[in-house]
C-alpha cells in the first residue's frame, strides 16, 4: 500500500483519539470525577506518566498564591423568627484557583494524548525508513 492512502485514516484515528482524550479530561475535571480523570490518564499512557506529576507540581505552585486554596472550610448559619435561614461559607478555594487547576489538568492530559500521537508517528516513520533501507533493490 502506498503511504499516502494510509495517511488519512491514521490522521483521522489520531484526531479521534485526541478528541476522546479531550472530552474525557474536560468532563472529568468539570464534574470532579476521579474515575473519569483516571480513565483519561490511563488512555494517555505512557505520556501521562509525565503529565500527571507535572499537573501536581503546577497545582502545588498555585497553592502558594495567597488566598488560592484554604485548607479548611467553615459554614455558619442562623434562622430568624420567621423561619428564614441564612448561611455563609468561608475558607473555600478561590474560584480562579479551582478554574485554573481544572483547565491545567485537562490541558495536561490533552497534551499527553497529542504527545502520544507524535511519538507513535515518529516510531512508524522510523520503522518505515529502516525497512526501506534494508529492502534489496532500492
Amino acid at each position: 500500500m502506498p503511504g499516502g492512502s494510509v495517511g488519512l485514516p491514521i490522521r483521522l484515528i489520531a484526531a479521534i483519539y485526541v478528541l476522546a482524550v479531550a472530552v474525557l479530561a474536560t468532563l472529568g475535571f468539570t464534574v470532579g470525577s476521579a474515575a473519569i480523570i483516571l480513565l483519561a490518564a490511563f488512555v494517555t499512557l505512557p505520556s501521562s506518566v509525565v503529565a500527571v506529576p507535572g499537573y501536581y507540581i503546577v497545582y502545588g505552585l498555585l497553592t502558594q498564591v495567597a488566598g488560592a486554596n484554604l485548607s479548611q472550610s467553615t459554614e455558619a448559619g442562623s434562622c430568624d423568627s420567621n423561619g428564614v435561614c441564612h448561611a455563609a461559607t468561608t475558607g473555600d478555594s478561590a474560584s480562579w484557583f479551582t478554574f485554573a487547576t481544572d483547565v491545567i489538568g485537562a490541558l495536561a492530559l490533552i497534551a499527553a494524548g497529542v504527545l502520544n500521537v507524535v511519538l507513535l508517528q515518529r516510531m512508524i516513520a522510523a520503522r518505515r525508513a529502516r525497512a526501506a533501507r534494508t529492502q534489496p533493490g532500492t
